[in-house]
Parts: structure tokens; C-alpha cells; sequence
């Protein structure tokens, strides 16, 4: 089939994805316990902001902005429910 090459290469990509997300989560991990350690809130809208910002000004294709704004958004969604969970589990 025609798309067999390119659906090998979205495998490979996702895989690359996959290890990246589970690394972050990691990280994310480390941000709630020393969050849970010094009373600090899970929320900082205005880091997220920044975040957003900075892998914006990542990006070759500007013309992905928008759509690049929408994964971290809700990629920071995740990773502040996976904060709340993590800490829960430690009361």
C-alpha cells in the first residue's frame, strides 16, 4: 500500500514521543514533590504562558502555532492532573 512508508514513519515518531512523554512525566514528578515539600500550588497559569511561548519560539514552521499552543495546553493539563494524583498518593 501507498501510506505503508509513511505510517512506518509516524510509528517511529510516536515511539520517539512515547519515551519523551514518559521522560516528562518523570520530571513532572519531581516538580510535585518538591511543589508538595515547599506548599507550593500545582497551578502557575503564568508559567504556562511562558511555556507556551518558548516552544512556540521553537518551532521552523511558524504557520503551527496555534496548533503547537493546543498540544501543550492540554500536554500541561495532563501533567498538573498527574501532579495531583502523584501528591494524593503520598497523603
Amino acid at each position: 500500500m501507498m501510506l505503508e512508508e509513511q505510517r512506518q514513519k509516524i510509528d517511529h515518531i510516536d515511539r520517539q514521543i512515547v519515551a519523551l512523554f514518559e521522560e516528562r512525566t518523570n520530571v513532572v514528578e519531581e516538580v510535585a514533590k518538591i511543589k508538595l515539600d515547599n506548599g507550593i500550588s500545582i497551578l502557575d497559569s503564568g508559567r504556562e504562558k511562558q511555556v507556551i511561548l518558548k516552544v512556540q519560539s521553537y518551532l521552523k514552521d511558524e504557520s503551527l502555532k496555534d496548533e503547537l499552543a493546543e498540544l501543550y495546553t492540554e500536554l500541561m493539563r495532563i501533567s498538573r492532573n498527574h501532579q495531583k494524583n502523584w501528591i494524593e498518593k503520598q497523603g
